[in-house]
């Protein structure tokens, strides 16, 4: 469905396309090219603000597309976006203003140029424009190639061979890399290795000393408290004497009153309680180390600890790992040569399996080609073009994701001409009947749904456009087919028929498009044939030809 609004001659149209094959018609300056190139914006053409019909400051073209399947370039785009599609329908539009500036939605979030570009390119070619035409370039002449020859199988085995060696030759990148830069810091690291080992810290000792240091640094603080802490309990007026006495005499009284002995119970627990904290603060104060000599040790072995920190921390544990991972670099900068010939023995057998799998790809490609060839020559020749030659030519090249093969698919229209790619042909219509004829042969293997042809039926009549009309017919039973065309013969055999017309409003011209059927389409066809759609002998030729069609099949 293709929707066109204030572009050029066309105020607004929506244009509904069978599934199969549809062709257009119309008068020459009707307005057919209009459609073109409305559907050129939306393969992200240069916009021309002059496409603006007369009296409005915009133009916008949308096109609908129901789709099976998500082709790689919009299914990237809908997992950028967060978006998905509706009904498996997308809606593409662009609008175009008198300033030269141009807006893009892709289902519904605004997008660029070139992801309009991108995703269109996988939706629908236009045979006659080499700018439009996915097709004319070798990177998807090698991928229809491989789908024609059934070449997935072993493309998906070289592929494994080629990441392989890919991933080894990035291993021998850094291992080089980590060799070259241990080399140069070799001296800087057995200096810090052996400075830090003849340290030997360990981990979290900084933390253990400082604690250390820091209770003999205060050890006369510490004796002074705990002293006068066992004097208050132990001195004859202290804790300890005072429970002793006072247990003594609830005792005593509690033969007298029994409710007292719970009491007595109570002090008897506080005085051992009591008397326990005073023989572990007694013993605490023996252990007190007043030793200078003690506490220089602690605090240079923390002094060496700290300057390693300054150099190689921040924290000792950082200390330890630049020392594991510098013995590792020594290690590399002595030991890697033995690793780096081992890892060069891989690459090299990775290598060899590469090639092998590389060359599997390129002879099974090379009988798809000639197969191919013949097919195609043979078609050409039923579209007019007799002399035609049509090669694929392959250049070897180094290793790539896609083996060692580029291709180009190449054609000579007539004898004694050179092969030239399909991309230089001159003549539109040529290009044309070339797409055909190879889209047709390779049929499902091309996975754009939609092809549109301009110029197909250009110096061609009799049996020949007889078998351009069976060969898209033919085609559209795989894909989506649009023909713009002034043959009769070809018209004819759609499965929907469309026709431009241009009228006179108020001095402005204006194109629209309407689909014929039954009676309007006999007439269609007559003024195709002859120009007049009132004579009854074009008439009469006209129902032959539909009739013609109805009985027909398909090549």
């Amino acid at each position: 469905r293709l929707e066109i609004h204030n572009y050029a001659l066309i105020e607004d149209s929506v244009i509904e396309f069978d599934d199969h094959f549809t062709v257009i018609s119309g008068e020459t300056g009707a307005g057919k090219s209009i459609i073109l190139g409305a559907l050129s914006l939306l393969l992200g053409q240069r916009a021309d603000a002059q496409a603006i019909r007369s009296g409005t400051d915009s133009a916008t073209v949308a096109a609908s597309f129901y789709l099976e399947h998500i082709p790689g370039a919009l299914a990237a785009f809908l997992a950028r976006e967060s978006l998905h599609l509706e009904e498996q329908t997308l809606i593409i539009r662009r609008t175009i203003k008198a300033n030269g500036r141009s807006s893009v939605s892709i289902a519904g979030a605004m997008a660029t140029l070139a992801d309009l570009g991108s995703i269109t390119t996988e939706l629908f070619d236009i045979s006659a424009q080499r700018d439009h035409q996915s097709l004319l370039s070798p990177a998807k002449q090698l991928a229809v190639l491989d789908a024609y020859g059934q070449c997935e199988e072993q493309l998906s085995t070289y592929r494994a061979a080629y990441d392989e060696h890919q991933r080894l030759i990035k291993a021998h990148r850094v291992m080089v890399k980590e060799m070259e830069q241990a080399q140069r810091e070799a001296d800087y690291l057995r200096f810090s290795i052996d400075e830090i080992a003849q340290v030997d810290p360990k981990a979290g000792e900084d933390e253990e000393l400082a604690q250390e240091a820091k209770v003999i640094a205060s050890a006369e603080q510490l004796h002074e408290a705990v002293h006068l802490a066992v004097s208050h309990l132990h001195d004859s007026s202290a804790a300890l004497p005072m429970l002793h006495q006072a247990h003594q005499e609830i005792k005593e009284a509690s033969k007298i009153d029994s409710s007292l002995s719970t009491l007595a119970q109570r002090l008897d627990e506080a005085y051992i309680e009591v008397q326990d904290i005073y023989e572990s603060l007694r013993d605490y104060l023996g252990q007190i180390n007043f030793s200078a000599t003690e506490l220089d040790r602690l605090q240079s072995r923390l002094a060496l600890l700290q300057r390693l920190k300054k150099k190689y921390g921040p924290t000792l544990d950082a200390v330890i790992t630049f020392y594991e991972d510098g013995l590792r670099r020594l290690e590399l900068g002595e030991e890697g040569e033995v690793a780096l010939k081992e890892l060069e023995g891989q690459i090299e057998r990775a290598n060899e399996l590469m090639l092998i799998e590389a060359e599997k790809l390129s002879v099974e490609r090379k009988k798809a080609a000639k197969l191919l060839q013949s097919t195609v020559e043979e078609k050409l020749q039923h579209l007019g073009m007799q002399q035609a030659r049509f090669e694929i030519a392959f250049e070897q090249i180094a290793p790539t994701s896609v083996g060692i093969d580029a291709v180009n698919f190449e054609i000579c229209a007539n004898p004694g001409m050179d092969l030239l790619p399909i991309k230089a042909v001159a003549s539109g219509g040529e290009l044309s009947r070339i797409m055909l004829a190879v889209k047709t042969s390779l049929a499902a293997a091309d996975e754009i749904p939609t092809l549109i042809f301009d110029e197909v039926d250009a110096g061609i009549g009799g049996s020949v456009a007889l078998a351009v009309a069976q060969q898209l017919q033919q085609l559209g039973q795989t894909h989506q087919v649009v023909v713009i065309t002034h043959l009769a013969s070809i018209a004819s055999r759609a499965d929907r028929h469309l026709v431009v017309h241009k009228e006179i409003h108020q001095s402005m011209s204006r194109s629209h498009i309407t689909a014929v059927e039954d009676e309007a389409r006999r007439r269609e066809i007559a003024r195709m044939l002859s120009g007049d759609a009132q004579s009854s002998e074009s008439l009469d030729h006209a129902s032959k030809l539909l009739a013609k069609e109805a009985g027909d099949g398909l090549l």
